[in-house]
């Protein structure tokens, strides 16, 4: 039985202006991703892996081709419709968390809930489910500076879940984590894809976590290679002898 293709990109370019030259992150790039899937985009640094996610989620518009949420071609609408489709359907999860320090966890997760007018009950007990969805209740009522980076980290896939979005979009979620916390957040976006059916769409450099995917999407140079891994593979074991001041 096929699944529904949720997310549709056709023939998609997306070009930068540097200096005189326009670069091309993304070159034409095809894409489905249905909503079962637990889609990992991973490559070398600038192969086009940020911006891809970016005019997923309707951050970046491309400069040619569509890109097609549930039927919607989301840049045919104007900015503020765009913003206000991405903070209704998408959860939004980057490497580093932004906390309001005068606020308990609890609260800083009910934020989006309170910007969208609702009561200080309905956003408590939202922001205690959500919470408890990723195991982290416990910790309702303390600073968020007093948690290690994975529980941080669980916490911003909470913000991500309060307004129950369709999909969720991480960027590079554990790369500031050790390996425990960092296996701790994969199994929750594991949990949340296979239990709770929502779509994940993740960023890494990190090949290890290919095994948790359904959809793998390779990139180089702005393309999807979708024939290997290996020689992705390659090149990121390149970029990190760089990193390493190997010869």
């Amino acid at each position: 039985m096929s699944q529904e293709t949720i997310i549709s990109l056709k023939g998609v370019v997306k070009k930068f202006e540097v200096g005189e030259n326009d670069i091309a992150a993304l070159n034409g790039v095809d894409l489905k991703i249905s909503a079962k899937d637990f889609a990992i985009i991973y490559g070398p640094s600038g192969c086009g892996k940020s911006t891809l996610l970016n005019v997923i989620s309707g951050l970046e518009e491309p400069t040619s081709g569509t890109v097609d949420i549930r039927g919607e071609k989301i840049y045919n609408y104007t900015e503020d419709e765009r913003s206000k489709f991405r903070s209704d359907k998408f959860g939004i999860i980057s490497q580093t968390s932004n906390w309001v320090k005068s606020l308990n966890v609890w609260e800083n997760v009910a934020i989006p809930l309170v910007l969208k007018g609702a009561t200080f009950r309905e956003s408590k007990e939202r922001a205690l489910a959500v919470l408890q969805e990723v195991n982290m209740e416990e910790y309702a009522n303390l600073a968020p500076a007093k948690l290690s980076g994975g529980q941080q980290q669980r916490v911003s896939i909470s913000r991500a879940l309060i307004r129950n979005p369709w999909i969720i979009v991480a960027d590079e979620p554990t790369g500031n984590l050790d390996t425990h916390s960092a296996d701790l957040v994969m199994a929750t976006f594991k949990k949340l894809n296979s239990k709770s059916r929502r779509t994940i769409i993740m960023v890494t450099h990190n090949l290890i976590y290919l095994p948790y995917a359904t959809l793998k999407i390779g990139m180089k140079d702005g393309i999807i290679e979708s024939h290997s891994v290996v020689e992705i593979a390659k090149e990121l074991e390149k970029e990190v002898k760089v990193l390493k001041g190997a010869k």
